[in-house]
């Protein structure tokens, strides 16, 4: 899809390589810049695939890698020499790293007026943290994230994927595409900002906007959702399943189903709003139902109803799921330690890209890119 565009990427940890990985599995060529001694991201195991962690390989696939010290006159003219051939370059160094060198937006993009220069940062390229660094966990505490997060009585939890750091590089991802979009228009480049903190509050919105309405602060929901009921985590006899029976039609059927028809018309569960006013209640008396038959039988019989439902499966068994498989969304080995990797959550005509390569050796394209 994105045959003949070059991405230069100067990126660290997680968000930007993620970033340059998507445009990368879209078919760019991603030219990766490290430091002498390469990136810091390439020591953050167990476990390792190779000589490099396992998380490393799943966010800088498909790319080649050179080493380029900026702190040197001969670096930066090497990294400007990059530039000018490029269509996007972006970075998500620490704030004024690059103005320092002489090499942040404003001066590069007059330079070069077709490129894409991206600039991400922790908190944002304005404001009174614009130059304060953060990472994942800082993030998602800064963001609300953690507030919302975890059991009703459990303190606040961080969320198990780095999702801040995803949702960001897919977030400089649409925005590189809206700007090679608006580029091939009218031949002008941009600048796009992006950052961790408002990745983190785009994942709040909802939060947030229900708070500006009702003034209410939003309650840690466990496996559950604030608005809906019955919806979450129950008990069967060997363990929890999901249930969703978030609306009056679903709860008619599950009623009927756990041979309670009399919750039907209850004025306590006749309606959404009745039932998360007594979601507790509800959620105990199914409880006490489930507990009288296993989860595989539960969960037979309510997909036999139509009610939506999920075991919760550990990630060997998602590996292992045949709907996992049907999809081929996950790579076969590509090393001999057994890295698998997944590849983009979408196909086009049918046909999902491609993992060709797993994460390359720090600098092992120097020549080919002088």
């Amino acid at each position: 899809m994105l045959s003949g565009i070059k991405v230069l990427e100067l990126g660290q940890n997680v968000a930007a390589p993620y970033a340059s990985s998507i445009l990368a599995d879209l078919g760019a060529e991603v030219i990766k810049v490290e430091k002498p001694g390469g990136e810091e991201g390439r020591k953050l195991g167990p476990p390792f695939a190779g000589a490099d962690p396992a998380w490393f390989h799943q966010v800088n696939r498909n790319k080649k890698s050179v080493i380029i010290d900026i702190k040197e006159a001969e670096g930066r003219a090497r990294l400007l020499r990059l530039m000018s051939s490029s269509d996007v370059f972006l970075h998500n160094v620490r704030p004024g790293a690059l103005e320092r060198a002489g090499l942040g937006a404003e001066t590069v993009t007059a330079l070069f007026p077709r490129l894409i220069y991206v600039d991400a940062r922790a908190f944002g390229h304005v404001g009174p943290l614009a130059e304060h660094p953060g990472y994942e966990m800082l993030m998602q505490a800064y963001g609300g994230l953690m507030s919302i997060t975890g059991g009703e009585d459990a303190p606040p939890t961080r969320a198990g994927p780095s999702i801040v750091d995803l949702t960001t590089g897919m977030w400089i991802a649409i925005g590189v595409l809206a700007a090679m979009v608006r580029r091939g228009r009218d031949g002008r480049g941009c600048i796009v900002n992006a950052s961790l903190y408002e990745s983190a509050l785009a994942l709040s919105a909802i939060h947030m906007a229900n708070f500006s309405v009702s003034g209410a602060m939003p309650q840690r929901t466990a496996n559950g959702f604030a608005g809906l009921a019955p919806y979450g985590a129950f008990r069967a006899s060997d363990g929890e399943i999901i249930i969703g029976a978030g609306n009056d039609g679903l709860f008619r059927k599950l009623a009927l189903l756990l041979e309670h028809s009399e919750w039907i018309e209850d004025p306590r569960f006749v309606s959404n709003q009745a039932r998360v006013s007594h979601k507790s209640m509800l959620e105990g008396l199914i409880n006490g139902v489930l507990a009288q038959g296993n989860s595989k039988t539960w969960l037979e019989r309510l997909e036999q109803a139509g009610i939506p439902c999920a075991p919760i499966q550990t990630i060997p068994q998602v590996l292992a799921n045949p709907q996992t498989d049907a999809l081929q969304i996950v790579d076969p080995a590509l090393q001999a330690s057994g890295l698998r990797l997944s590849r983009l959550p979408l196909s086009f005509d049918g046909v999902r890209p491609p993992i060709s390569n797993s994460a390359p050796a720090a600098g092992q394209d120097d020549l080919d890119y002088p």
